[in-house]
Order: C-alpha cells, then sequence, then structure tokens
C-alpha cells in the first residue's frame, strides 16, 4: 500500500522566533512544502519581523481548516521551522497509530559495526536500516515525525546533520533530539531510534510485531489510534541484573493498575551504567517479556554509585474507554508508586494531536540556571502555537551533562509547571547535549487542549 503524503500549504511564512534546536544558522521561517518555493526562503526571512506569535496561531488554525481527509487515515498536520538537518522546532500529528522503532546501531548481518571510525558510513548504515524498518511498519520517512539521535562524541553532529538531510530531505516534517554519549558497541558513533505514523488499516499491527536481528527484541511496535499512556522512570538500587527485573516488575505492576498488559507496551527506554553492559541487560529483559521484548533503547547513564544502575521508562496502549474522558490528558498515581511537584508518574493521553518537539536548548544563555529558564520560556511560547500549555505537557526527558545543570532544573521547573498537572518524566546524567556550550537539553511530548 503507498504510503500517502503529507498534506502541504501553499505559502511560507515566516515567524518571529528562533529556533529551539541548534544552530545560529537555522532559518527562521515555517518550512516550505513545495520545491518552486525554496528560492523564497530569503524574502520570507526578510519578513520575520512582521509576523507575531498570534499571527502564527491564526495561521495555524487556518491551516488546520484546510487539512485533506482525502487519504484512508487522517494524516497529522505539522508545522515547523527549518534546521540545517530539516528538523522542526515541532510536529503535531493526528490521532493515528504510531510506528515506535527499536534503538539502531550501524550494524552489518554478523552483528559488528560497519565503517570503523567512519561517521558518514555509519549514519547512512543507520538510515538505511531505520528506513528498511519504517517500511515493514507501513511507514517510511516522509512519515517520521520524531528522530533520536545517539552519538558517541558531541562533534560527530554536524556530519550527522548532513546525513539525515540528505536521506530523509529537507521536506520532512521531523523533530529531532540530539544526546551524547557511549554506544553498547565501542566502535559505533552514532544509533538512532524513530517514530512514523502508520497508514495500515490492519488492527492486527497494533502490538509489538516482528522480532528483530534474533536478540528478542522488536524491530517496532505501533502505538494505536486513542488513549496512549506514559510511564515515567522508575529504578532499583540492587546489581545490574537484578535491579533490571525488579524495575520492570514495578513498572509492569503500576501498568497493570491502567489495564496494561505486556503486549501493550510499544517501547521501553533504559538509562543504565556501565554502558558495555548493554547485552546483558537487553537478555534479561527478553527473558522477563518471554523472549518477545518490545522495542528497546539504551542511553549511556552518567550517575556513580551509590545511585541506581538503571532506569526504565515506558510507552503503552491505553484502554479505547478513556478517550470519553473530558480533558485530554490526566495524570495519575498507580498504587505503590509516588509523584512529586514537578513530575507525574502516568501521564495518560485520552484524546488530542500529540505534538512533538525537538531538541530544546537555551540559545543564547551560557550558565545552566539562564539555559533552563530560557528553554522553558521558549517552550511557553511554542505550547501557545500549538494549542497546548504547560498543563498539557506529556512526557519530558531531561538531558543534563554537569551537576549543576541538574540541580538548576530541579529549582526551576517548578515554576512553570502546575505541581497537580506535571509530565511524566526521566532525568539522565549524559556525557554532552549536543550542543557546543550547553549543559541542557529537553525532549518533551505534550498534546493539545
Amino acid at each position: 500500500m503507498p504510503v500517502p503524503r503529507l498534506y502541504r500549504p501553499k505559502r511560507n511564512f515566516a515567524i518571529n522566533s528562533r529556533p529551539a534546536s541548534a544552530s545560529i544558522s537555522e532559518a527562521h521561517m515555517l518550512k516550505s512544502t513545495t520545491a518552486h518555493q525554496k528560492s523564497a526562503r530569503g524574502q520570507a526571512q526578510s519578513k520575520t519581523s512582521r509576523i507575531s506569535q498570534a499571527t502564527l496561531a491564526t495561521l495555524i488554525a487556518l491551516m488546520s481548516s484546510l487539512f485533506t481527509a482525502s487519504a484512508a487515515v487522517e494524516r497529522p498536520l505539522t508545522e515547523a521551522l527549518i534546521s540545517n538537518s530539516g528538523s522542526s522546532q515541532f510536529v503535531r500529528v493526528a490521532n493515528n497509530p504510531l510506528v515506535h522503532t527499536r534503538q539502531v546501531l550501524p550494524l552489518d548481518e554478523n552483528g559488528n559495526v560497519v565503517g570503523s571510525a567512519d561517521v558518514d558510513k555509519q549514519a547512512s548504515a543507520v538510515l538505511q536500516r531505520l528506513d528498511e524498518i519504517l517500511r515493514q511498519a507501513t511507514s517510511d520517512f516522509n512519515s517520521m515525525v520524531k528522530l533520536n539521535i545517539y552519538l558517541k562524541e558531541e562533534q560527530l553532529r554536524p556530519a550527522v546533520d548532513r546525513a539525515v538531510a540528505k536521506r530523509v530531505g529537507r521536506s520532512a516534517f521531523l523533530a529531532i533530539t540530539y544526546v551524547v554519549g557511549d554506544l553498547e558497541k565501542p566502535d559505533a558513533l552514532v544509533a538512532m531510534d524513530a517514530i512514523g505514523y502508520s497508514v495500515s488499516e490492519n488492527t492486527n499491527l497494533s502490538r509489538a510485531s516482528s522480532v528483530c536481528d534474533r536478540d528478542g527484541v522488536s524491530c517496532f511496535a505501533v502505538l494505536p489510534g486513542g488513549p496512549k499512556i506514559y510511564i515515567s522512570g522508575m529504578a532499583d538500587t540492587n546489581s545490574l541484573l537484578t535491579a533490571t527485573r525488579k524495575t520492570l516488575e514495578k513498572l509492569t505492576t503500576a501498568a497493570a493498575h491502567l489495564g496494561v498488559e505486556k503486549r501493550d507496551i510499544v517501547q521501553l527506554k533504559a538509562f543504565l551504567q556501565p554502558i558495555s553492559s548493554a547485552p546483558e541487560v537487553r537478555k534479561e529483559i527478553v527473558s522477563f517479556f518471554g523472549g518477545k521484548a518490545p522495542p528497546l533503547v539504551f542511553v549511556e547513564w552518567i550517575r556513580p554509585p551509590p545511585n541506581p544502575p538503571i532506569e526504565i521508562e515506558l510507552i503503552a496502549a491505553g484502554k479505547p474507554e478513556f478517550a470519553n474522558e473530558q480533558d485530554s490528558v490526566t495524570f495519575l498515581t498507580p498504587p505503590g508508586t509516588t509523584s512529586t511537584k514537578v513530575f507525574s508518574r502516568v501521564a495518560r493521553v485520552n484524546h488530542g494531536r500529540l505534538i512533538y518537539f525537538s531538541g530544546l536548548y537555551g540559545t543564547r544563555s551560557t550558565d545552566s540556571g539562564s539555559q533552563t529558564r530560557e528553554i522553558l520560556h521558549s517552550l511557553g511560547d511554542l505550547l501557545k502555537s500549538t494549542g497546548s500549555d504547560f498543563e498539557h505537557l506529556v512526557k519530558a526527558t531531561y538531558y543534563v551533562s554537569n551537576e549543576e545543570a541538574s540541580k538548576a532544573l530541579n529549582d526551576i521547573r517548578s515554576e512553570f509547571f502546575n505541581p497537580q498537572r506535571p509530565p511524566a518524566a526521566s532525568k539522565a546524567a549524559v556525557k554532552a547535549v549536543g550542543a557546543p556550550g550547553k549543559t541542557i537539553t529537553i525532549d518533551m511530548i505534550a498534546v493539545t487542549n
């Protein structure tokens, strides 16, 4: 079945905003969607200061009213700013099935790293494998809405930016988050996982499927249209493998109180130390799921003992009846768990459009506190533009590269969040956050209100 193209507006628009997701050279303009208009970008940029945030909201509402319904499934409406890698500040999608992939490393069929020390070859191999997985899930790069990129070193980002732009294309609507740290294969320089919308009408595709690479981890799983569950990271202080199993027990017990079964889980993200133990952790996770685990992502976690050796978060499908709830998102604390004023244990999306943001940075700030405050102010502006607000944040992943950034985040986020409605969240200490001189980036999902 051919993958339908996104509906694309017929004009370029500029907005008075700096991209939150990277370099000074990024174009300050709404993403063009027709090839003949690319030459008009310079003219659009010169008009940047003329269009206010209120005007942007009006334009978004207008585009929503023009959205086509000719495909078999509703196509996601997206609004974005162009960056050098072709990424968007945010992507707002319709309530379609969403493919979640496993983390893909640059490996050949025998599990060996390809292109040793060659980031271009490795990025190309990863993107090729992602494309194969997405197509197997009745998706493709044109339908991809979120790309998470894991780099061994920060200076590799420009090369990976170019590889993504070349393979995915600058016409794609794609939010991108970068994080830096060692990967489970010492020679691997880059890894990725992706989210894209599925155009299949086959409801049997809506659960974890397609065991991949002979290791018991699914290549992808499809999050059905309808309610969705995001559970904050949980941890345990035992030795790594024991902590892994006990953490999974905690997660699945909490999920069971929400009516979620193991088969409903579409992705696990594990923050662990040392990352070299990822193969053993994977085996433990596969065993816990009876030989067929959902898609799995590993992130190196730099938290020396006595901190827990692993933290795991999950995404799962929710029960259809929750679509009748009045609010688009509900925040929950299942029995046996705790929440705080700055994060909820569970965020359940009942209905509405999901909004994926590219990794947010403080572009004008230097110290961690100023970066954090700038990020959250920028997020507030973007939320207004997308039809959301701070009370409809769903899931946050905070990546911090030093203790100052971690402390600043703890102190400042309470100024912006409603203590009764903070997002589900995980905070990971990492080697770097993908932008020189920056110590924090925030990866956020929200829902329209």
